[in-house]
Formats: structure tokens, sequence, C-alpha cells
């Protein structure tokens, strides 16, 4: 077996990558903590819901871009997508949020507003390239509407004959926006996409909406491209019709399907808006945080509840997927973000947002969340309208190696590192432990560093070093292949790093 060479970067137990062998060792999904409400409605358009969020680390400050809805009596007529208006606040601690006056544009209120843009659903990101001199960019669909002269000409009608584009928009200072003129994929993607670019691969990557016959079910489709701009590539399906405009309607076989339900999920699952991340603070992790949406068509609760009433209605959930190439996806069944009571904030629906920051030991997300069901706006069911909450999660914390007080042990596969420390991201709380033997490439213990010589690690840190009874330098070690053995007791590891001698986060 060849050594993974792993040098000094820290790795994380996501997946069973680093599990050669165990027993008694589960990897366990570890939700984050629901923190408060920090963004409430302001005014009357904004009442409606919150949705598709995008959090950026900006010189030092934080920025949200979120979505809301203009309401009936000042919409002009217009339906769906064209009374999306997105919207800006900014934050020096991502606690307390402002909201930005861009005063740009007028929906009927004046232009004292946080409007940035009219008429379109996506994800705002950094280029790291700055792509024509802009380092914001905005992808998604839109729709064409009064407000904003920006989506004059756009494509997104949809109805039994859908067809439409996804759209960029670019950006110096992230309040002034301008359309790509060309969109970049002919395809109608409701809801909320998004790309980025993947240091990785060298290559920007988005992650897509799409359907998957017969049941037509939201999927996640993913395409890449060389360049930003340009027009990204697919396969053409020659049997598909094309709109009268060019364009196609939802994606089907044209993009490989990287997230679907399948026979685990329960009947009408819906898998979309991903929230893809390549996590910075480890090597090779890739997390997604995609809305799992139960749809109740069809469905009867003989009096009990609206259930089965209106068209496209139900409960939506976060999930948490993992990967190592943003391509092969594992989706734990359980909810990362759960639902909380019926009638409170968040009983109804919660979507996550694109983005995390990192403060200290957490990273930091947000969701927004909202008592009603999808397309349940109007249902009787009780609750006050939502908002956008704090989520934290420990650094590194979605998935855990963990063993239960019986004990449990993993043995990786041989690996080759540099540095003359080990540390551990580890939660033994008051009455766990955790000992490490390092052997070599053929499973034999190393003298000096066996189970027997190992000083367990306890309590609770992001940056544990580990000890052996002749102290804690693995030096002499670094550059040949070897097996780390871990013997758990009542312990979570979420991750192991070598490194120089002093805390690694």
């Amino acid at each position: 077996m060849t050594p993974l060479s792993i040098g000094d970067r820290k790795q994380l137990f996501i997946d069973e990558r680093f599990i050669a062998a165990q027993q008694g060792i589960r990897l366990t999904l570890n939700p984050p903590l629901k923190d408060r409400i920090v963004l409430e409605p302001a005014s009357k358009e904004e009442s409606h819901q919150f949705f598709a969020l995008s959090v950026l680390e900006v010189d030092g400050e934080y920025w949200l871009y979120y979505a809301t809805f203009i309401p009936d009596e000042e919409a002009r007529g217009l339906h769906g997508g064209a009374r999306h208006v997105i919207r800006v606040a900014r934050s020096d601690d991502g606690l307390h949020w402002e909201r930005i006056q861009a005063g740009l544009i007028d929906i009927g209120r004046g232009k004292e507003n946080n409007i940035v843009m009219v008429g379109g659903l996506g994800t705002v990101f950094l280029d790291p390239n700055e792509t024509e001199g802009c380092r914001f960019w905005w992808v998604g669909h839109l729709n064409e509407n009064p407000w904003w002269e920006e989506s004059w000409g756009t494509v997104h009608r949809g109805g039994p004959n859908k067809e439409g584009a996804i759209y960029l928009c670019c950006s110096r200072d992230g309040i002034h926006w301008r359309r790509i003129p060309e969109p970049i994929l002919p395809f109608w993607c409701d809801t909320r996409n998004q790309a980025f670019f993947d240091p990785r691969i060298g290559r920007y990557v988005a992650y897509l909406r799409g359907w998957r016959p017969p049941f037509r079910a939201r999927v996640v489709c993913r395409a890449e491209s060389e360049r930003l701009t340009i027009p990204w590539p697919f396969q053409p399906n020659p049997r598909r019709p094309v709109g009268p405009h060019g364009f196609y309607g939802p994606i089907e076989d044209e993009l490989p399907i990287v997230m679907a339900p399948d026979e685990l999920d329960p009947p009408q699952t819906h898998i979309y808006t991903p929230n893809v991340h390549l996590y910075p603070w480890a090597e090779e992790v890739y997390v997604a945080f995609p809305d799992t949406y139960r749809c109740r068509d069809g469905m009867k609760s003989f009096g009990r509840d609206e259930r089965g009433q209106p068209v496209n209605e139900g409960p939506l959930d976060i999930s948490l997927a993992v990967s190592r190439d943003g391509i092969h996806w594992h989706r734990f069944r359980e909810p990362y973000v759960r639902l909380g009571l019926v009638g409170e904030k968040d009983g109804g629906t919660v979507y996550m947002g694109l983005g995390m920051i990192r403060q200290g030991n957490e990273i930091w997300q947000y969701c927004t969340v909202s008592p009603h069901t999808h397309h349940g706006r109007h249902l009787t069911l009780p609750g006050t309208d939502g908002g956008i909450r704090l989520l934290r999660q420990r650094l590194d914390g979605f998935v855990s190696a963990d063993a239960g007080p019986e004990g449990g042990e993993l043995t990786t596969p041989p690996l080759v590192f540099s540095g003359p420390r080990l540390f551990l991201n580890a939660d033994c709380s008051a009455f766990g432990e955790v000992w490490v033997e390092i052997q070599d490439a053929e499973g034999k213990p190393i003298p000096g560093y066996t189970l027997k010589e190992a000083v367990s690690v306890d309590r609770n840190g992001i940056a544990q070093e580990v000890w052996w009874q002749g102290g804690p330098d693995v030096g002499r070690l670094a550059g040949i292949p070897i097996r780390l053995r871990f013997r758990l007791r009542a312990a979570k590891v979420y991750g192991f790093q070598f490194g120089p001698p002093q805390n690694r986060g």
C-alpha cells in the first residue's frame, strides 16, 4: 500500500480515508449549536421570508447578502422570481448586523434601503483571480423586471414550458453590480445555485439545481470551467426542445448529478441548494449543507392538518454531505440542522446560507428560518415571521470518530508526515481518554511509542499535544511510513495534525 503523504497538514475523520481497521468506532455527525437570531424583518417588504444567504469575509468585515420578496400589493402584477430583492448587511463581529444604505433602487418606497439587485436568486462569492477587475461575483437566474436595468433582456420563464439561463453579475465594491451579457449555461435552474474557484483543481466549479426524470426530483448537478465568464461546457441532448430564446428547461442529463435522493429517502424527497465549501482549515475536505425537502403532494391527513392541500408544499431541513474531491459525496441521513417546534421561528423550514467564517475555535454559519413550510406561507399553521440565525460549530467538528464507554480502536493506513509533534482535536470531556500508538508500515509497534507507553489525552481541546512516557517528540519518525493506532474510551476525535512544538489551530 502506497503511504499517504500528509506532511504537516491537518487531517479530518470525515470519512474512512484514515481508517484502515477499526473496532467499536463510529463516524458521528455533530450538529451545530443553534444560536441567536441575528437579523429579523425590518420592514413589510422583508416580512415575507428571508432566503438565499451568502456570507463573505471582506477586508476584516463580514458581508451578508440575502433575498426577500416584494409584497403582492407592490409587485406591479409580476410573479415569481421577478419579485426577488437582494439586500446586503455588514458586521464587525458576525453578531450585530447593520443594513448598508445603498441608495440605488426604488421599488416603490424610495431609495433609502439596502437593495443592490432585483429579480435575481443566487449566491455571491469572491473571485481570487479578480476576473474583469472584480472581486465580487454573483451567479444565479435573473428575471426581467422594471426596477433594475441590469435585468432587462434576461430570461427565466416558469410554467409547463420552462426556459432560462444561469447568469453572472460582477462588482468592484459589492454594492454596484453589472451583468455579464452572455449567460454561462442555457438552463432553467430555479432557486439558489452557486459557483466558486476551486484552487485544488485550478478551475471554476458550479453546483446547480437539476431535475431527475421521471419523478422530476430536485437534484444537484456539477459543472466546471477553466474560465469564469465564457460559456461553460455541457453535454447537449439533441432530443430536448429549445425554447424561443435559445435556452432549455431544467438540467436533466446534460451535466453529471452529484447529489440526489435514493432508496433510503422517503418518497418525494428533493435534494438541492447544496452550499458546497472547500473547507480551508484542513486538507482535501469538502463539506456541503444541502437543503432536504419532503414534498407532501398527494398526502392525506384526514383532517389532522393541511398536508397535501397546497401544491409543492412540505417541511425542509439541512443535511450534511462530505467529499474529498467535490464530486463523490457521502450524505449523512440524520439532519444536520433540525426543525424547531411547530409554531416557532424555525418550525417549518431552515435553509443553510452559503459561506462560513472562523471565530477562534469555532466555525460560524448562518441559516434562514421560518415557521412556514415550503410553499406553505398561506396555511393556517401558527407562527410568526422568521429571520436569520447564527449556527456555531466547533472548529473541524462536523464529523468525529467516536467510541463509547466500552472503548474502541482505529488504525490508519500508512502515512508519511513532517514535524516533531502530533496534535489531536479531541473531546474527552471529564471521563474519556485517547491513547496513540505509532507503528511501522507493517503494523508493528515502534519502541518508545507503544500503546503501553502512551500518555492519555483527556478533557477537551482543539490541538492537544500527544505524549508518551519518553515525551512528545516524534521528529525521528518524520519522512518514513508509519501508522497511527488510536484507542478511545468515551471520546470523540475530529482530526489530527503533525507540526512544530506548539498548539495548532
